[in-house]
């Protein structure tokens, strides 16, 4: 089972915090994924991301996430997901997968990313160097 911990967090995630537990003995594949804020989106010049989220529904969600992934695959499985404003080059989302080999690890991380985007209540306000800005 995975550790307790939140799945949303105000401002940008700290990468290198999820690799702060040790992988267990036997997980010899570990993979981490992390989306940053890019400064270039639909060519269209970006400055900053404000994410927005339902947010015991989006908990409920990326929960169910890691537990449906760990199950799936095999896999130690841990995701979270920044709210608030973040600028460029500041991580959104990060998905840790460890397993014995490489591979479960790979597919559990790509699994858990698209599930992530396709189904969290999670929503992105882009803010554009010309001052617009763009809900999706």
């Amino acid at each position: 089972m995975n550790e307790v911990h939140s799945h949303l967090h105000d401002g940008p995630l700290d990468i290198a915090g999820f690799l702060v537990t040790p992988p267990a003995e036997h997980e010899g594949g570990e993979v981490l994924f992390a989306g940053t804020v890019r400064n270039l989106h639909n060519d269209r010049a970006v400055s900053a991301i404000r994410y927005h989220a339902h947010r015991s529904l989006a908990e409920k969600q990326l929960r169910d996430i890691e537990i449906m992934g760990s199950e799936k695959f095999g896999v130690y499985l841990r995701v979270a997901h920044a709210v608030g404003f973040l600028e460029i080059g500041e991580a959104s989302v990060v998905v840790l997968a460890r397993s014995a080999h490489r591979s479960e690890a790979f597919t559990a991380a790509r699994w858990a990313i698209d599930t992530i985007k396709t189904t969290v209540a999670i929503w992105k306000e882009e803010h554009y160097a010309d001052g617009s800005i763009a809900f999706q």
